[in-house]
């Protein structure tokens, strides 16, 4: 059988059989997707990879978590999240996690410019679009970059805010009118 051909439905539902090969896809499937995404609360890398190992040793122990999955990429998101909660009691008991937020974007970008070898116009451009990102909320920064620079659909975006499918198309819109009105006639955006 050929894992990497399955799709993640066809995987949990090997995994809650306990067939590790299918974890392992999962893991290996996903594993950028979490890392990047756990960046965007506690920007550790050693830290957050330490969640995604704590993760899939907890889901290889107990495959049946698998049992009741339907959309994959917001559920092991929200499971890691979690983690990274419950690690940072742990680890910082006087950390507030109420509002951990999610983190800002830029020096992703700006690495990427330098690497593009973009123009000091085309970099200045690029540094608006991420003040202006900056300035959103951070639901709304989480939905934009789960929706536009990691492709979740809205379904798997209104699961992973626990909020219906609607409320997240919403929620994208205003994030997506405010980004609009901070950039003015600025036309590109880098998302």
């Amino acid at each position: 059988m050929e894992y990497k051909e399955l799709t993640d439905l066809e995987l949990c539902r090997l995994a809650s059989r306990g067939e590790t090969k299918a974890i392992e896809t999962l893991y290996k499937r996903h594993y950028e997707l979490m890392l990047n995404f756990g960046l965007k609360y506690f920007n550790d890398a050693d830290f957050i990879k330490d969640c995604i190992q704590d993760l899939f040793v907890k889901l290889i122990c107990n495959p049946r978590l698998f049992s009741n999955v339907i959309y994959v990429r917001p559920w092991l998101l929200v499971a890691l999240k979690n983690i990274i909660f419950d690690r940072l009691k742990t680890v910082k008991p006087h950390f507030p996690l109420d509002e951990l937020p999610f983190s800002e974007i830029s020096e992703e970008f700006i690495i990427t410019a330098i690497r593009e070898q973009m123009s000091d116009e085309e970099i200045d451009e690029r540094q608006k679009v991420i003040n202006a990102f900056n300035r959103l909320n951070g639901n709304q920064r989480m939905a934009v970059y789960l929706r536009y620079v990691k492709g979740l659909t809205h379904k798997e975006l209104a699961l992973m805010l626990n909020i219906k499918e609607q409320s997240s198309m919403n929620l994208l819109h205003r994030a997506l009118t405010k980004l609009r009105r901070l950039l003015g006639g600025l036309s590109v955006l880098w998302f």
